[in-house]
């Protein structure tokens, strides 16, 4: 698998397959490129398909850089110039797409598109926010959930595990998952779990320009349905889809549907090349 250097000297790694359209797959908090497998694999039959290990997840070097959303964003942009991309339409799921709303004011037209899913602007919830982290999560709950983590890596994902898909969930995507999240290293993910508290991209969704796509799970456990419509309706040129039978994850639980809402948003992109007389390759 090719890797990225950094700029503290990190490897980042990542998978390439396909030509055409450069599609960019960034995945959520604990996760690595492997949960985009299936959905890279239908989307590289036409598209060039680029799926990222972000730094101190399975696969990629941690380096000396802090484990935070800026972090992220900074890693992102020195793919694009690493790789010379352009005209790249990016997908991030969960705290992926925080990384791409922190990036995307500085790709510009670089970033032909976003593709955000199940993700809300802001995970505490208080007086002035009601559609954070389910469950009423606030500011107070964030120590008790570092401590979780530092304290039984393991067990913090298998409670948590579950909570990413619907209820009625097959057993076996579930346990995957979580074995696959268990292999994380706790301490990173903890830094990574302060940082995403601490975000608050409710004014800056406003400033991105980019046409945004927001894809929901209408049984979600993770967030209310209100955040995703939120994410689409503050975006200038945001639009949503809510998915049916899908929880946080909707590209492993519904990956018919969602692959056709992705490709069709990608394809959707490159028309101002076809009105001026370019070519899609």
């Amino acid at each position: 698998m090719p890797v990225c250097a950094l700029p503290d000297g990190a490897a980042m790694s990542y998978a390439e397959e396909g030509a055409g359209t450069p599609v960019l797959l960034v995945h959520g908090w604990a996760g690595h490129g492997g949960f985009f497998q299936d959905l890279s694999k239908r989307l590289a039959r036409t598209h060039r398909v680029l799926t990222l290990t972000l730094r101190g997840h399975p696969g990629s070097d941690q380096g000396q850089a802090p484990c935070t959303i800026e972090t992220l964003a900074a890693d992102i942009m020195h793919f694009f110039d690493a790789l010379e991309l352009k005209g790249v339409v990016a997908l991030g799921w969960s705290m992926g797409a925080m990384a791409l709303w922190a990036a995307a004011p500085k790709l510009g037209g670089r970033l032909a598109g976003i593709v955000v899913e199940d993700m809300a602007p802001r995970l505490i919830n208080d007086d002035s926010w009601r559609y954070g982290l389910a469950g009423n999560y606030g500011a107070g709950d964030v120590a008790d959930t570092l401590a979780e983590i530092r304290a039984d890596w393991p067990a913090h994902v298998a409670r948590f595990a579950p909570r990413m898909f619907a209820r009625d969930a097959d057993a076996k995507l579930i346990g995957w998952a979580a074995a696959e999240m268990s292999k994380a290293a706790p301490e990173a993910m903890a830094s990574y779990w302060a940082s995403m508290a601490g975000q608050d991209f409710r004014a800056a969704l406003g400033r991105i320009t980019q046409p945004m796509l927001v894809i929901g799970g209408a049984d979600s456990q993770v967030y209310p349905d209100r955040a995703t419509e939120f994410v689409a309706h503050t975006a200038p040129k945001g639009e949503r889809v809510v998915i049916s039978g899908a929880g946080h994850v909707p590209h492993l639980e519904t990956p018919d549907a969602f692959f056709n809402h992705v490709e069709a948003f990608v394809r959707a992109q490159r028309q101002p090349e076809i009105k001026s007389g370019g070519v899609i390759p």
